[in-house]
Protein backbone atom coordinates (compact mmCIF):
# COMPACT_ATOMS: atom_id res chain seq x y z
CA UNK A 1 0.00 0.00 0.00
CA UNK A 2 1.65 3.13 -1.18
CA UNK A 3 1.98 6.54 1.85
CA UNK A 4 -0.91 8.25 -0.43
CA UNK A 5 -3.09 5.60 -0.18
CA UNK A 6 -2.48 5.18 3.55
CA UNK A 7 -3.11 8.87 4.16
CA UNK A 8 -5.99 8.66 2.32
CA UNK A 9 -7.50 6.36 4.76
CA UNK A 10 -6.61 7.84 7.94
CA UNK A 11 -8.27 10.90 6.74
CA UNK A 12 -11.60 10.35 9.22
CA UNK A 13 -9.68 9.17 12.07
CA UNK A 14 -7.38 12.08 12.28
CA UNK A 15 -10.61 14.46 11.30
CA UNK A 16 -11.86 13.30 14.60
CA UNK A 17 -8.68 15.51 16.52
CA UNK A 18 -9.21 18.11 14.64
CA UNK A 19 -12.59 18.58 15.69
CA UNK A 20 -12.07 17.79 19.23
CA UNK A 21 -8.58 20.01 19.25
CA UNK A 22 -10.51 22.92 17.16
CA UNK A 23 -13.26 25.74 18.18
CA UNK A 24 -16.67 23.99 17.52
CA UNK A 25 -19.08 26.19 15.71
CA UNK A 26 -21.98 27.16 17.84
CA UNK A 27 -24.24 25.11 19.00
CA UNK A 28 -26.56 24.71 22.31
CA UNK A 29 -24.27 24.01 25.79
CA UNK A 30 -23.48 20.58 25.63
CA UNK A 31 -24.17 19.44 22.16
CA UNK A 32 -21.94 18.47 19.47
CA UNK A 33 -21.42 20.42 16.18
CA UNK A 34 -22.99 19.36 12.49
CA UNK A 35 -19.18 18.27 11.69
CA UNK A 36 -19.09 16.49 14.71
CA UNK A 37 -22.87 14.61 14.32
CA UNK A 38 -21.68 13.34 11.22
CA UNK A 39 -18.41 12.05 12.30
CA UNK A 40 -19.94 10.40 15.12
CA UNK A 41 -21.28 7.74 12.67
CA UNK A 42 -17.53 6.91 11.53
CA UNK A 43 -14.67 6.38 13.67
CA UNK A 44 -14.92 4.14 15.74
CA UNK A 45 -18.11 2.42 14.65
CA UNK A 46 -15.96 1.81 11.50
CA UNK A 47 -12.86 -0.18 13.67
CA UNK A 48 -12.27 -3.76 14.62
CA UNK A 49 -9.97 -5.21 16.41
CA UNK A 50 -7.57 -8.18 15.44
CA UNK A 51 -4.69 -10.09 16.50
CA UNK A 52 -1.66 -11.51 15.62
CA UNK A 53 0.91 -13.81 16.84
CA UNK A 54 4.99 -14.19 16.55
CA UNK A 55 7.46 -16.03 17.94
CA UNK A 56 10.18 -13.75 17.93
CA UNK A 57 8.45 -10.30 18.01
CA UNK A 58 9.63 -9.10 14.47
CA UNK A 59 7.12 -11.35 12.52
CA UNK A 60 3.69 -11.24 13.48
CA UNK A 61 0.90 -13.52 11.85
CA UNK A 62 -2.45 -12.67 11.54
CA UNK A 63 -4.69 -14.27 13.73
CA UNK A 64 -8.42 -12.91 12.88
CA UNK A 65 -11.09 -10.57 14.58
CA UNK A 66 -12.15 -10.22 17.93
CA UNK A 67 -14.44 -7.30 18.25
CA UNK A 68 -16.14 -5.13 16.10
CA UNK A 69 -16.89 -1.43 16.56
CA UNK A 70 -13.55 -1.79 18.63
CA UNK A 71 -10.91 0.73 18.28
CA UNK A 72 -7.35 1.97 19.18
CA UNK A 73 -7.11 -1.64 21.14
CA UNK A 74 -4.28 -2.10 24.15
CA UNK A 75 -3.34 -5.65 25.58
CA UNK A 76 -3.12 -6.07 29.28
CA UNK A 77 -2.52 -8.68 31.71
CA UNK A 78 -5.59 -8.98 34.09
CA UNK A 79 -5.75 -9.60 38.03
CA UNK A 80 -5.29 -13.36 38.07
CA UNK A 81 -3.17 -13.88 34.94
CA UNK A 82 -5.89 -13.32 32.31
CA UNK A 83 -5.48 -11.33 29.02
CA UNK A 84 -7.95 -8.44 28.75
CA UNK A 85 -8.10 -5.42 25.93
CA UNK A 86 -8.73 -2.48 26.47
CA UNK A 87 -10.50 -0.34 23.89
CA UNK A 88 -12.67 2.85 22.65
CA UNK A 89 -16.38 2.32 21.34
CA UNK A 90 -18.34 5.14 19.24
CA UNK A 91 -21.91 6.66 19.73
CA UNK A 92 -23.68 7.02 23.01
CA UNK A 93 -21.23 4.58 24.37
CA UNK A 94 -18.34 6.59 22.99
CA UNK A 95 -15.31 5.75 25.76
CA UNK A 96 -12.56 3.36 27.04
CA UNK A 97 -13.83 -0.31 27.56
CA UNK A 98 -12.25 -3.08 28.69
CA UNK A 99 -12.89 -6.57 26.59
CA UNK A 100 -12.41 -9.79 28.16
CA UNK A 101 -11.86 -13.45 27.03
CA UNK A 102 -14.75 -15.90 27.54
CA UNK A 103 -13.82 -19.60 26.32
CA UNK A 104 -12.83 -19.88 22.73
CA UNK A 105 -14.57 -15.83 22.86
CA UNK A 106 -14.06 -11.92 23.36
CA UNK A 107 -17.03 -10.63 25.73
CA UNK A 108 -17.19 -6.47 24.54
CA UNK A 109 -16.86 -6.51 28.56
CA UNK A 110 -16.97 -3.58 30.97
CA UNK A 111 -17.08 0.31 30.95
CA UNK A 112 -14.02 2.00 32.55
CA UNK A 113 -15.07 4.15 35.33
CA UNK A 114 -12.69 6.89 36.19
CA UNK A 115 -12.72 8.48 39.64
CA UNK A 116 -16.40 6.45 39.41
CA UNK A 117 -17.15 8.09 36.01
CA UNK A 118 -17.47 6.75 32.13
CA UNK A 119 -15.75 9.62 30.87
CA UNK A 120 -16.38 9.95 27.00
CA UNK A 121 -13.94 12.22 26.25
CA UNK A 122 -11.08 9.96 27.55
CA UNK A 123 -9.26 7.83 24.70
CA UNK A 124 -6.45 5.37 23.30
CA UNK A 125 -6.01 3.82 26.63
CA UNK A 126 -2.43 1.91 27.31
CA UNK A 127 -1.78 -0.10 30.48
CA UNK A 128 1.25 -1.03 32.01
CA UNK A 129 1.43 -3.75 34.81
CA UNK A 130 2.69 -2.75 38.18
CA UNK A 131 4.96 -4.88 40.36
CA UNK A 132 2.21 -4.93 43.15
CA UNK A 133 -0.65 -5.88 40.98
CA UNK A 134 -2.23 -2.60 40.51
CA UNK A 135 -2.72 -1.31 36.86
CA UNK A 136 -1.42 2.06 35.53
CA UNK A 137 -3.36 3.36 33.13
CA UNK A 138 -2.51 6.13 30.22
CA UNK A 139 -4.73 7.74 28.21
CA UNK A 140 -5.46 11.44 25.97
CA UNK A 141 -8.19 12.93 27.38
CA UNK A 142 -9.85 14.87 24.53
CA UNK A 143 -12.91 16.82 23.66
CA UNK A 144 -15.96 14.68 22.44
CA UNK A 145 -18.92 14.76 24.43
CA UNK A 146 -20.44 16.95 27.20
CA UNK A 147 -19.46 20.09 26.50
CA UNK A 148 -16.40 19.48 27.14
CA UNK A 149 -14.03 22.79 25.00
CA UNK A 150 -11.21 22.45 22.39
CA UNK A 151 -8.14 22.74 22.96
CA UNK A 152 -4.82 22.75 20.52
CA UNK A 153 -2.90 21.24 23.59
CA UNK A 154 -3.15 17.53 23.70
CA UNK A 155 -3.15 16.80 27.59
CA UNK A 156 -2.03 13.06 28.71
CA UNK A 157 -3.12 11.80 32.21
CA UNK A 158 -2.50 8.56 34.51
CA UNK A 159 -5.20 6.55 36.62
CA UNK A 160 -4.10 3.50 38.71
CA UNK A 161 -6.76 0.50 39.83
CA UNK A 162 -6.48 -2.97 41.27
CA UNK A 163 -9.27 -4.63 39.21
CA UNK A 164 -8.70 -3.02 35.75
CA UNK A 165 -11.96 -1.12 35.92
CA UNK A 166 -11.98 1.21 38.80
CA UNK A 167 -9.73 3.92 38.53
CA UNK A 168 -8.64 6.65 40.55
CA UNK A 169 -6.75 9.33 38.48
CA UNK A 170 -3.41 10.37 39.57
CA UNK A 171 -3.20 13.71 37.15
CA UNK A 172 -1.74 14.97 33.74
CA UNK A 173 1.36 13.47 33.30
CA UNK A 174 2.18 15.21 29.60
CA UNK A 175 0.80 17.41 27.00
CA UNK A 176 1.74 18.78 23.72
CA UNK A 177 0.03 20.27 20.84
CA UNK A 178 -1.87 17.70 18.38
CA UNK A 179 -1.06 14.73 20.29
CA UNK A 180 -2.77 11.42 20.83
CA UNK A 181 -1.98 7.82 21.54
CA UNK A 182 0.23 7.36 24.47
CA UNK A 183 2.24 4.69 25.06
CA UNK A 184 4.39 4.00 27.82
CA UNK A 185 6.77 1.38 29.50
CA UNK A 186 8.98 0.64 32.94
CA UNK A 187 12.81 0.62 31.16
CA UNK A 188 15.28 -1.65 33.36
CA UNK A 189 17.01 1.17 34.87
CA UNK A 190 13.96 2.45 36.74
CA UNK A 191 13.02 5.29 34.19
CA UNK A 192 9.79 5.68 32.27
CA UNK A 193 9.35 6.13 28.41
CA UNK A 194 6.40 7.52 26.48
CA UNK A 195 5.82 8.07 23.06
CA UNK A 196 2.64 9.69 21.21
CA UNK A 197 1.32 10.30 17.76
CA UNK A 198 1.03 13.62 16.32
CA UNK A 199 -0.80 12.78 12.95
CA UNK A 200 -1.03 15.85 10.87
CA UNK A 201 2.82 16.35 11.19
CA UNK A 202 3.48 12.65 10.41
CA UNK A 203 5.72 12.65 13.83
CA UNK A 204 5.76 10.44 16.62
CA UNK A 205 7.12 12.44 20.41
CA UNK A 206 9.49 10.54 22.53
CA UNK A 207 9.24 11.20 26.46
CA UNK A 208 11.45 10.44 29.78
CA UNK A 209 10.06 10.82 33.34
CA UNK A 210 12.02 9.23 36.37
CA UNK A 211 8.85 8.83 37.90
CA UNK A 212 5.92 8.24 35.77
CA UNK A 213 4.36 11.43 36.93
CA UNK A 214 6.11 14.16 34.52
CA UNK A 215 7.30 13.32 31.38
CA UNK A 216 9.66 15.89 29.04
CA UNK A 217 10.45 15.39 25.26
CA UNK A 218 13.74 13.47 24.25
CA UNK A 219 13.13 13.14 20.84
CA UNK A 220 11.14 13.80 17.46
CA UNK A 221 10.67 10.59 15.09
CA UNK A 222 9.69 11.99 11.25
CA UNK A 223 7.36 9.50 9.60
CA UNK A 224 5.66 8.11 11.64
CA UNK A 225 2.39 6.66 12.96
CA UNK A 226 0.96 5.54 16.20
CA UNK A 227 3.20 3.68 18.42
CA UNK A 228 3.79 1.06 20.44
CA UNK A 229 6.73 0.73 22.81
CA UNK A 230 7.83 -3.15 24.23
CA UNK A 231 10.91 -3.36 26.07
CA UNK A 232 13.06 -5.97 24.70
CA UNK A 233 14.75 -9.38 26.98
CA UNK A 234 17.87 -7.27 26.36
CA UNK A 235 16.46 -3.89 28.06
CA UNK A 236 16.39 -2.53 24.10
CA UNK A 237 13.11 -0.74 23.17
CA UNK A 238 11.24 -1.62 20.10
CA UNK A 239 9.19 0.95 18.64
CA UNK A 240 5.79 -0.41 16.85
CA UNK A 241 4.21 1.88 14.19
CA UNK A 242 1.80 1.50 11.46
CA UNK A 243 4.49 3.08 8.58
CA UNK A 244 3.72 5.29 5.36
CA UNK A 245 6.00 4.60 2.97
CA UNK A 246 7.73 7.82 4.00
CA UNK A 247 11.31 8.32 3.36
CA UNK A 248 13.44 5.28 5.07
CA UNK A 249 10.06 3.72 6.25
CA UNK A 250 7.93 1.49 3.82
CA UNK A 251 4.30 1.09 4.15
CA UNK A 252 2.61 -1.19 6.90
CA UNK A 253 3.17 -2.43 10.51
CA UNK A 254 6.83 -1.32 11.11
CA UNK A 255 9.31 -1.02 13.80
CA UNK A 256 12.07 1.06 14.87
CA UNK A 257 14.99 0.09 17.86
CA UNK A 258 16.81 2.15 20.97
CA UNK A 259 19.63 0.92 22.45
CA UNK A 260 19.97 3.84 24.63
CA UNK A 261 16.60 3.95 26.32
CA UNK A 262 14.58 6.21 23.73
CA UNK A 263 16.91 8.65 22.94
CA UNK A 264 17.90 7.56 19.54
CA UNK A 265 16.18 5.20 17.18
CA UNK A 266 17.47 3.01 13.92
CA UNK A 267 14.78 1.50 11.47
CA UNK A 268 14.10 -2.13 11.31
CA UNK A 269 14.24 -3.44 8.03
CA UNK A 270 10.74 -5.18 6.57
CA UNK A 271 7.68 -5.15 7.97
CA UNK A 272 6.07 -6.51 11.32
CA UNK A 273 3.09 -7.74 10.15
CA UNK A 274 1.48 -9.52 7.31
CA UNK A 275 -2.13 -8.28 7.21
CA UNK A 276 -4.18 -7.97 3.92
CA UNK A 277 -5.18 -4.43 3.68
CA UNK A 278 -5.10 -1.47 6.74
CA UNK A 279 -3.94 -1.94 10.30
CA UNK A 280 -3.09 0.04 13.02
CA UNK A 281 -2.69 1.11 16.50
CA UNK A 282 -0.68 -1.91 17.69
CA UNK A 283 -0.48 -3.24 21.10
CA UNK A 284 2.38 -5.87 21.87
CA UNK A 285 2.28 -8.12 24.34
CA UNK A 286 4.92 -10.45 25.78
CA UNK A 287 3.54 -14.25 26.81
CA UNK A 288 4.61 -16.68 29.27
CA UNK A 289 5.70 -19.24 26.93
CA UNK A 290 8.09 -16.18 25.07
CA UNK A 291 5.81 -15.90 22.09
CA UNK A 292 4.27 -12.26 21.72
CA UNK A 293 0.75 -11.02 20.78
CA UNK A 294 -0.31 -7.98 18.76
CA UNK A 295 -3.44 -6.15 18.96
CA UNK A 296 -4.68 -3.56 16.15
CA UNK A 297 -7.03 -2.05 14.34
CA UNK A 298 -8.31 -2.16 11.33
CA UNK A 299 -11.11 -0.26 9.46
CA UNK A 300 -13.99 -0.81 7.24
CA UNK A 301 -12.86 1.78 4.50
CA UNK A 302 -16.61 2.33 2.90
CA UNK A 303 -17.88 3.13 6.70
CA UNK A 304 -15.39 5.76 6.96
CA UNK A 305 -15.83 7.49 3.99
CA UNK A 306 -19.56 7.74 4.05
CA UNK A 307 -19.33 8.57 7.50
CA UNK A 308 -16.64 11.52 6.74
CA UNK A 309 -17.40 14.95 7.78
CA UNK A 310 -17.32 18.03 4.82
CA UNK A 311 -14.19 19.68 4.65
CA UNK A 312 -12.32 16.57 7.05
CA UNK A 313 -8.79 17.34 6.63
CA UNK A 314 -6.60 14.69 5.09
CA UNK A 315 -3.31 13.76 7.07
CA UNK A 316 -0.85 11.15 7.62
CA UNK A 317 -0.53 8.65 9.61
CA UNK A 318 -1.57 8.22 13.53
CA UNK A 319 -5.10 8.20 13.46
CA UNK A 320 -6.65 9.00 16.49
CA UNK A 321 -10.26 8.01 18.13
CA UNK A 322 -13.24 9.28 19.19
CA UNK A 323 -16.64 10.80 18.32
CA UNK A 324 -19.23 12.80 19.99
CA UNK A 325 -22.75 12.46 20.93
CA UNK A 326 -25.20 10.50 18.57
CA UNK A 327 -24.71 9.34 14.95
CA UNK A 328 -27.13 9.89 12.09
CA UNK A 329 -27.60 7.85 9.02
CA UNK A 330 -28.83 4.78 11.25
CA UNK A 331 -25.53 4.05 12.39
CA UNK A 332 -25.31 1.70 15.51
CA UNK A 333 -25.29 3.64 18.69
CA UNK A 334 -25.49 1.05 21.73
CA UNK A 335 -23.85 -2.22 21.88
CA UNK A 336 -25.02 -5.41 23.85
CA UNK A 337 -22.83 -8.06 25.06
CA UNK A 338 -22.08 -8.83 21.39
CA UNK A 339 -19.36 -11.04 21.21
CA UNK A 340 -16.65 -12.12 18.86
CA UNK A 341 -14.65 -15.36 18.34
CA UNK A 342 -11.54 -15.61 19.54
CA UNK A 343 -8.53 -17.26 18.37
CA UNK A 344 -6.85 -20.21 20.45
CA UNK A 345 -4.51 -19.02 22.78
CA UNK A 346 -1.26 -20.84 22.77
CA UNK A 347 0.14 -22.11 26.17
CA UNK A 348 -0.79 -21.78 30.02
CA UNK A 349 -3.83 -23.73 31.58
CA UNK A 350 -6.28 -24.96 29.17
CA UNK A 351 -4.80 -23.25 26.41
CA UNK A 352 -5.11 -19.52 28.14
CA UNK A 353 -1.16 -17.57 28.92
CA UNK A 354 -0.82 -15.50 30.95
CA UNK A 355 0.10 -11.77 29.21
CA UNK A 356 3.64 -10.55 30.29
CA UNK A 357 3.37 -6.64 30.57
CA UNK A 358 5.39 -4.19 27.62
CA UNK A 359 8.35 -3.75 29.98
CA UNK A 360 9.57 -5.06 33.29
CA UNK A 361 6.97 -5.02 35.84
CA UNK A 362 6.88 -1.08 37.67
CA UNK A 363 7.49 -0.79 41.11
Amino acid sequence: MRGATLVALLAAGVAFAALAQQPPATTPAGQPNAQMQQAAAGGPNCHQTHTALSRDGMAFTAEGEILVRASVPDGVRLPGGTLGVYYVTGGDDHGIFLGKPSGNRWERGEKVLLDGVFDGNAVDPDAVNLRDGRIRLFYYKGSFVGGAVPSPIAPFYSAISTDGVRFTVEGKVFEIEGGTDPSVVLLPDGSWLLAVARAQQQQMVVARSTDGARFETVTTLANGGIPELLVLPNGNVRLFFNGSGGAGTPPGMVSRISTDGGRTWTNEPGTRLNHQGFSADPSVVRLDNGQYRMFYKTTDQACEQANRPQGAPVAGPGAPVGAPLGAPGGAPQTFGPGQQPLPPLPGGPAGNPKGQPKGPLAP
